[in-house]
Order: C-alpha cells, then structure tokens, then sequence
C-alpha cells in the first residue's frame, strides 16, 4: 500500500514537472519568436530593405513593442527618403546657375562673348543666386535645428510692414502691381530681422505671381493676445491639396517661375515664424488670389 502511494505520488509530481516544463517551453517560445522577429526585422532594415515590418500578433505587451519598432521604422524610411530629394534638389538648383557660369566664362574665354559689362552683370547675377542659395539652406538648418538666436523685443508690426512695401515698391511699379497696406495692429514680440525676412520672403511670393495691373495687399489686424498679417495677392491663387505644400523645401507650383529663387523662400517664413512662437498658414482668398496669414503673440 505504501509503495503504491509512494508510486502515485511520484507519478503525479513527474506529470506536474512535465507539465511545468511544458508550460515554460511554451511560454519562452511566445517570448523568444517575437524578439527574433524584431531582430530579423532590424537586420533586414540594416541591409537596406526599407519595407519590411515585423510581424507580431496578439496585444501583449510584445504586440505593441512590434507595433512601435514599425511605426518608427516607417518615420526612419520617410525622413531618408525625404533626405535623398533634398539632396536631389540641391543639386539641381546648385546645377543651374554652375552650368551658365561655365558656358558664359569659356564662351569669354575663346572671343565667342564680348566681355561688356551687361555680360559681366549677367555673370554676377547667377554668383548672387549661388550666395542667396546657400545662405537660405543654411538658414533653414538652423531654424529647424532651433540654433537660431534670436531676439525677441516688442516690435511695431504697421512700420515694418510700410518699410517692406516700400522695399519692393520698385519691383511692383515696373511689373504695374499695386502695393496696398491695410489695417492697423499692436506691438508684436518678435525678432526685428526674423520679421522682417518673413514679411520679404511672402511679399517676393506675391509678385512673383501676381499679373501686371494686379495688386498685393499687406493686411494688420488683432485677435485676442495675436496680432495677425495677412499677404494677399490677385494671381492665380493656389491649387488643391497646395495648402501644406508651398512650405516644403524646393516646393514650386509653377516650375516656369522659379528662376531667381531658391524656392526655400515660404519654408524659410514657416521656420522663423514658429520659431518665434507663431504661425502661418496658406490658402485662396474667396475673391480670388493667394493669400499667407500669419499670427504672432501680442508685445
């Protein structure tokens, strides 16, 4: 009898250690298979495969982990992708004004171009665009870097405003635009050279679209605790889903006007304007035209 029980209680604690063993092997297994998978995952993105995810099922805490591993590594494929047309764009803008250069000074070279001084002009004009070219990448880097130093000091947006209007009012009489200044605002706080290149930048934008007899209005008013400018122009106006794109980097709507620009000019406004605790926005006038609004905090 006692060996029987001896027997059973053996028996019972050997099906329980197998059992035990069982259990573990399968829950190691439910560990270790989506840990390899994210490993395999990881090495297959190594090695250049930018579309591979891992696949992990269930809603354990491993299931979200995969969930996250993915989600970044889409983020990583989308900002290299993203790299590689910067680049991409640099180099072609860096392509054009290079290859005028070289044809112009070997044409000088050989006695095929008089070297007169609207040649020489003409050849200064495409070293400034090479020089504004990289000044504008540069400081779009820092500004989305936040190396920017800036110095925010109570500003009058309405004086500002006049002085870039009559900064451009040149440009505007010879092309017949008329330039308009509306409304009036409080004291903002902001960086004076920050503002001044944001309201260059969307006042360059709007003659460059805006047709002969048309006009370009710089509109002030004030909301609570904002003060708001708006840039408004009689052009073309711009296209669907064009809201959010005319801020990329090298974005142009129309590729036939975009010499003389680096086409960073809107992306470089949308950098100083958060940088300085505000916000720009794009969108069509409802009487026609383009039109970029921008708030900043009241001084």
């Amino acid at each position: 009898m006692l060996a029987e029980l001896r027997s059973s209680i053996a028996l019972s604690a050997g099906a329980a250690l197998l059992l035990g063993l069982g259990t573990g092997t399968l829950l190691a297994l439910g560990l270790v298979q989506p840990v390899r998978e994210l490993s395999r995952t990881a090495e297959a993105y190594r090695q250049g495969n930018r579309t591979r995810r891992a696949r992990v099922k269930g809603r354990d805490e491993l299931a979200q982990l995969a969930q996250g591993f993915n989600q970044l590594l889409e983020e990583l494929a989308q900002k290299e992708a993203q790299e590689k047309l910067l680049l991409s764009d640099i180099a072609h803008d860096l392509r054009t004004p290079l290859t005028v250069l070289q044809a112009d000074l070997e044409a000088l070279e050989d006695g095929l171009l008089p070297c007169t001084p609207e040649h020489l002009r003409r050849l200064q004009g495409e070293v400034h665009l090479l020089s504004r070219l990289v000044e504008d990448i540069r400081l779009l880097s820092l500004a989305e870097a936040g190396g920017l130093h800036l110095s925010l000091e109570p500003l009058h947006p309405g004086a500002l405003a006049l002085e870039v209007l009559q900064a451009h009012a040149s440009r505007a009489g010879a092309k017949g635009v008329r330039l308009a200044l509306k409304g009036e605002a409080p004291l903002i706080r902001a960086d004076r050279e920050a503002f001044l290149r944001i309201l260059n930048n969307l006042m360059d934008n709007a003659l460059r679209y805006t047709p002969e007899g048309g006009t370009v209005t710089l509109e002030l008013s004030q909301g609570e605790g904002w003060v708001r400018l708006t840039v408004r122009d009689t052009g073309p106006g711009l296209k669907p889903g064009e809201e959010e794109a005319v801020f990329r980097r090298f974005y142009r709507g129309d590729p036939a006007r975009s010499r003389g620009g680096s086409g960073l000019g809107l992306a470089i406004a949308k950098a100083l304007v958060e940088a300085m605790g505000g916000q720009i926005q794009a969108g069509n006038h409802p009487e026609g035209g383009a039109m970029f609004t921008l708030r900043l905090p009241q001084a």
